[in-house]
């Protein structure tokens, strides 16, 4: 079936409708159990957190599934296929939806949100859908032919209460699906009508009737049910400690006392407290006092009680560590970080002039050497203070350094096991090596690679490449290389915020041009504002100080006025914005030749789902928007391309067994 859109022309524009069989969509749509998995552990992570009362499915669409809703539904290139991945939540309260779309907004990127249409005099379930943007770590789990299907990068979440829940099914597939049964019995119908609104009205009266009870014993004194009754969340059985009883009791001469406040204060403001800490607390009639007290009644009375009790750990449960059984895997590399690149000794304190080759080679292996002392040499004795070749083992540990400064080449390997991940193996390796005047294509020096990785056994469940940027680090000895050798890749590297001036126009365009260089040039166009400075004011949160900081010894970081950046562009001879170019704007010349720009509005518009690895019952994902989200969009690109680039690859231990003098 084809169907029609409007372009911008305002003129009517035929959309094809795509269509698979099961079969096709069978063999390019791979998603592997833990995309759905850790979907369903972020939403109860975040319900669990805040105690709401709940039950949470959720499920990966089937081929056959997929392939019956392309023949029904006008799916397409501009309309696709949303709810490859859907997540149910069931609530026992009716004014918990609203605190749960909430929280889903803050938690995951919102597309859309839609609710059920009803009339006046129609009953029918009261349903809210959300369709979220995939985390990017879980987007690439799954297959990448999948988006080549007419299927969108996102995920369904349903909202609905408890009530509605247990007929909804029933109603889908009798009514919903089953229109002729009714259409000559309208009698059964409104019939039908009554009880739905009899279990719309069961919904709203069940948060009626809590609330009356709250407020009965509250009256009566009871602290601790009223509690659980105004607030309905999972309470853990701790009682109420006794002075706080005690403050409650003597505090009720006053007209607005402390039970008072803490029953007039609505369940959302509670639920926040919960989601804003940095760590999960035990949520029982203690805490939930200490919370609101915390950022509400800010009594010192409780302050001081709850201070000296440790409310927040007090009650904590430590929970049992999960036996399990693993499996010799083959391991597979993954690089945490590479890079080749020329030593220039520009910051080589120590020099009048330009230093030596031999200077520079003595300088650079003493530091790599004094990094495997540190590292290794409490777990082999009889290591050397002086750099030379040298090679131990002790089980999962390894050190091998081949030395002859006479040629100016070292090369050293280490590895060890991760103290905390089971089964992952971290490596680091270091070439240094003079590049001959007579020897082609690289330019003539002394130079540097190094490739920081990691080895671990393959996941069964895994279709695609891990982000690996995700444990993005570089070994201590490239860090002191860098900041007291100095290194040039096409420009000195500089970890100071580099304005370019006019004159300075021809070495960042040659250098933009140039095809030995392995760091990616960012360069941002600003205007100038009326005190003659440069107005940033476009990038919002994004501090360009802060963000070369934390990318300077794998990235080189440019600002210029827009004259000096309209130079720039046009002798790189960018044809698409060096005559007109759109400014501000912001570039990045990746080494190879291609580029990324973006403008004020992608910097508005960005949004980014941080995910961070798991220690203890810590968030492990949010989301940030905006010039915020942007700054970790454009650190997160260039680790990406740092670990995938062709720089090096290291000296391949999985397939010899000694790496080269």
């Amino acid at each position: 079936m084809d169907s029609y859109t409007m372009n911008k022309e305002g003129t009517q524009e035929e959309v094809i409708s795509a269509s698979y069989t099961k079969e096709q969509l069978a063999a390019a749509v791979k998603v592997p159990p833990l995309v759905e998995q850790d979907l369903r552990r972020i939403v109860s992570d975040r319900l669990e957190q805040c105690g709401l009362y709940y039950r949470c499915f959720s499920r990966t669409k089937t081929a056959q599934s997929m392939a019956r809703k392309f023949e029904l539904k006008d799916l397409s290139e501009e309309h696709k296929l949303q709810d490859l991945i859907g997540v149910r939540i069931n609530l026992y309260f009716d004014d918990d939806v609203d605190i749960c779309r909430n929280i889903m907004a803050q938690t995951f990127d919102v597309i859309e949100w839609s609710t059920s249409k009803r009339s006046e005099d129609e009953f029918k379930p009261a349903k809210l859908n959300g369709v979220f943007r995939l985390p990017g770590y879980l987007k690439s789990e799954i297959s990448p032919q999948t988006w080549d299907m007419c299927i969108d990068d996102t995920f369904e979440i349903q909202i609905k209460t408890m009530f509605f829940e247990g007929w909804h099914e029933v109603e889908h597939d009798m009514r919903y699906k089953g229109e002729e049964l009714w259409s000559h019995y309208p009698g059964f119908s409104r019939y039908f009508n009554s009880i739905l609104a009899t279990l719309e009205l069961c919904d709203k009266s069940m948060v009626t009737l809590f609330e009356d009870l709250g407020h009965a014993l509250y009256k009566s004194g009871r602290w601790s049910d009223m509690l659980k009754s105004h607030f309905r969340l999972k309470l853990g059985e701790a009682s109420l400690y006794p002075e706080v009883e005690q403050i409650l009791n003597e505090d009720m001469i006053r007209s607005d006392n402390l039970a008072k406040q803490i029953f007039r204060t609505p369940r959302p403001i509670l639920i926040g407290q919960l989601l804003s800490r940095t760590r999960h607390v035990p949520i029982n009639v203690n805490t939930i006092i200490a919370l609101l007290n915390e950022s509400v009644f800010h009594d010192d009375r409780l302050t001081e009680v709850f201070r000296r009790m440790d409310v927040f750990n007090d009650g904590r449960e430590d929970s049992e560590t999960e036996n399990r059984h693993y499996e010799l895997r083959p391991l597979r590399r993954h690089v945490a970080f590479q890079m080749k690149t020329r030593l220039d000794g520009s910051r080589l304190k120590t020099a009048s002039e330009p230093p030596s080759v031999d200077e520079l080679f003595s300088q650079c292996t003493k530091m790599i050497w004094k990094w495997v002392q540190a590292k290794y040499g409490v777990l082999f004795h009889n290591m050397p203070q002086e750099v030379q070749t040298f090679h131990a083992d002790l089980l999962a540990y390894h050190v091998t350094v081949k030395y002859r400064p006479e040629d100016h080449v070292m090369n050293m390997h280490v590895r060890h096991m991760d103290p905390e991940v089971g089964g992952r193996i971290w490596y680091s390796e270091a070439s240094v090596y003079e590049q001959k005047e007579e020897a082609g294509g690289a330019t003539a020096g002394l130079w540097l690679k190094v490739l920081n990785g990691y080895a671990q056994p393959e996941r069964e469940d895994s279709v695609t490449v891990e982000q690996q940027s995700t444990y993005f680090s570089y070994p201590g000895f490239y860090k002191n290389i860098v900041d007291n050798l100095g290194i040039f890749s096409a420009l000195p590297c500089s970890g100071r915020r580099r304005i370019v001036r006019e004159e300075e126009a021809q070495t960042v365009a040659r250098a933009i041009l140039d095809q030995e260089r392995q760091f990616p040039i960012v360069l941002i166009i600003s205007k100038e504002d009326g005190k003659g400075m440069m107005n940033e004011d476009w990038l919002r949160q994004f501090r360009v100080s802060d963000f070369t900081r934390t990318v300077w010894r794998y990235a080189h970081v440019l600002c210029c006025y827009e004259p000096t950046g309209r130079k720039i562009l046009e002798l790189a001879g960018d044809v698409r914005f060096s005559s007109e170019p759109q400014v501000p704007r912001f570039y990045i010349y990746w080494p190879g030749g291609t580029q990324d720009d973006y403008g004020e509005e992608d910097v508005k518009n960005c949004s980014f789902g941080r995910h961070l690895e798991a220690r203890g019952d810590a968030r492990t994902y949010d989301i940030v928007y905006g010039g915020q989200a942007f700054y970790h969009r454009i650190v997160t690109d260039l680790r990406d391309w740092n670990v995938n680039a062709n720089m090096w690859n290291g000296f391949q231990l999985d397939i010899m067994t000694d790496i080269p003098d």
